[in-house]
């Protein structure tokens, strides 16, 4: 029998109990389906056979050079989730990378990581393995905010000329 995993990563069969299969080996889900099923039959034995891999997904945006939606099949750490977006652009603050994430519950939850301490060798621990649905979110450096500030609401709303210009007599 063909089962899919639903979406909250349980299977469901007939005289067993909903076990849980995401993020398990086939293994230990024969073990569980076994022992559920051990209850009604004389020593079952149930194999566990993956078939295809769910099309799990991790969202990438921010300043990354190309922000998307990307496969997640398999052990996924937040900078290789970038670096398949093209790298983080020149005003991403790294220190302040975010990854929101949903809790059992589902409700969301954010997670700040630094992702410069993990880049330098500082502390690896910050580069997190991203779960299904993540959404990792890489926002603006500190200048990049100033500048756009700048932009917005000075150089847009005061009609002047901010250039300069120097003549030099030959």
């Amino acid at each position: 029998t063909v089962l899919p995993v639903r979406p909250d990563g349980i299977i469901s069969m007939p005289y067993a109990q909903a076990v849980k299969a995401a993020g398990r080996t086939p293994e230990d889900v024969s073990r569980d389906l076994a022992a559920s099923y051990g209850k009604v039959l004389n020593d079952p034995e149930v194999a566990v056979i993956v078939r295809s891999f769910s099309d799990y997904k991790v969202h990438v945006g921010g300043r990354v050079v190309r922000p998307g939606v990307f496969p997640l099949s398999g052990p996924l750490t937040v900078t290789q989730a970038i670096f398949q977006a093209g790298g983080f652009q020149q005003e991403a603050w790294l220190s302040q990378t975010l990854i929101i994430r949903k809790k059992p519950d589902g409700q969301p939850m954010v997670i700040c990581v630094d992702l410069w301490d993990a880049l330098e060798g500082r502390d690896l621990r910050q580069d997190l393995q991203l779960r299904p649905w993540d959404v990792v979110y890489v926002p603006d450096s500190a200048i990049a905010l100033v500048n756009k500030f700048v932009d917005l609401y000075i150089r847009k709303n005061i009609p002047a000329n901010f250039g300069f210009r120097f003549d030099v007599p030959i």
